[in-house]
């Protein structure tokens, strides 16, 4: 008997052991965890696009950044007109950055000189940017320039973000950022009260089990992951970053976020959880 009770305890032990190690994972916190999955880079390419697409309609994907200089932003104009559902942010750019696939700023030449390479294009990292000694009227009547032409193309943008983050890299950058936010009253991602989490330089093979880990972890308050949603797909394969920071095997690492994304897995966790996916639209709302 006495054997009997003492192998019930033991058990007993083991279980509760067991769920402090894995039950507070996938438990749901008293205070809710809200989290924005935002991903850049909508217009770059076609298969941006329509990985994007993919992420909103199949995954957890809430908002959606578009440059507005790349060359298929028309096409991602239409989508967001024929998605009005969908919440997209204007991703503010000062850079081309990839090889042989560049772009350039959609005021002419002429009013902007200060933010090209002598071939017209944008300088593809932000140091170069830099060292060119920008003019700030010039930053400012480009980045401008972006938001009025998305506007003009019947997107409803709901918030402002950075390519790259350049047109943040100094006092005086940020402040131009600041007053467009102000003037369209819309809020600036990563600067609205988020806490940052980030798969980006995790191996593309383990971009899924970082961040179901991750979102496991995820304590409560307002969360941001940022992701480059992508396709395997030859234009994907034929990009190469100039920058010295990019990762390789742009495809594999671009797919490898999408199918994260939309995996069930991963969304089995947020379920389970309890995560409330939100978006900008909403915070404005609360505001």
């Amino acid at each position: 008997m006495k054997e009997s009770k003492r192998f019930l305890i033991v058990i007993s032990l083991l279980s509760f052991l067991g769920g402090m190690a894995c039950g507070p994972s996938l438990e749901k916190t008293a205070e809710p965890v809200e989290l924005i999955v935002r991903g850049d880079d909508m217009g770059m390419t076609h298969t941006c696009n329509l990985a994007v697409k993919k992420s909103f309609q199949e995954g957890i994907l809430t908002c959606a950044s578009i440059i507005v200089p790349s060359p298929w932003f028309e096409e991602a104009a239409k989508m967001c007109r024929e998605h009005p559902e969908w919440c997209v942010g204007v991703h503010l750019t000062l850079n081309s950055e990839w090889r042989g696939y560049r772009w350039k700023p959609i005021t002419p030449y002429s009013e902007v000189p200060s933010l090209i390479d002598k071939d017209g294009y944008f300088y593809p990292t932000t140091e170069a940017f830099l060292e060119a000694s920008p003019n700030l009227q010039e930053v400012e009547r480009e980045l401008r320039a972006q938001m009025e032409l998305a506007l003009k193309r019947g997107i409803d943008v709901q918030y402002i973000d950075t390519h790259m983050d350049t047109a943040r890299s100094t006092p005086e950058l940020r402040e131009i950022v600041l007053s467009i936010c102000q003037d369209y009253d819309l809020p600036l991602s990563r600067e609205s009260g988020e806490k940052q989490m980030s798969i980006y330089e995790v191996p593309y093979k383990e971009k899924g089990k970082i961040l179901a880990e991750k979102l496991k972890q995820l304590e409560s308050g307002l969360w941001l992951l940022v992701v480059h949603p992508g396709l395997d797909t030859p234009e994907e394969r034929a990009l190469q970053d100039i920058n010295p920071e990019g990762l390789p095997n742009v495809a594999l690492n671009r797919a490898a976020v999408t199918s994260a994304l939309t995996s069930k897995s991963i969304k089995r966790i947020v379920d389970k959880r309890g995560i409330q996916l939100t978006d900008y639209r909403k915070l404005r709302k609360k505001e």
